[in-house]
């Protein structure tokens, strides 16, 4: 066998073996954050892709809380849940587990309102994020 076909034939058992021991093709999620369009940014809502953590925070003292919503479809259903963070600014935020299917898109809003039956004012969306 002449060095040509030696090396040729190592050449190609070593692209074999990368093949067969590479990881597959990640997949990174994208976070996704909107500020209330208030002058004040008084409510925020976030989703974070790496465990799927849903946040909304209320972050004026003006009497008003911050509600926001994340939707996502997926192959069962079409999914809207709502999240409040109803204990007042400087305070904890309120803040969700989920569980969305990896690469799922998701849309978040946050609005801010005048208790829990207040009408919504000051919303804004943000569509960018994904699991």
């Amino acid at each position: 066998m002449s060095f040509r076909m030696k090396t040729l034939g190592g050449a190609l058992a070593a692209g074999a073996a990368a093949v067969m021991f590479a990881a597959g093709p990640a997949v990174a999620g994208t976070d996704s954050y909107v500020n209330t369009t208030d002058p004040f940014n008084g409510g925020a809502a976030g989703f974070v892709a790496n465990g799927e953590i849903f946040t909304v925070c209320d972050n004026r003292s003006d009497g008003m809380r911050a509600s926001a919503h994340i939707g996502w479809i997926d192959s069962s259903a079409s999914h809207w849940i709502k999240l409040e963070d109803a204990n007042g600014s400087g305070n904890s935020c309120a803040k969700l587990n989920l569980a969305i299917g990896e690469g799922e898109a998701v849309t978040i809003e946050v609005c801010l309102k005048d208790g829990a039956n207040g009408t919504p004012r000051y919303c804004a969306t943000d569509r960018s994020g994904r699991a």
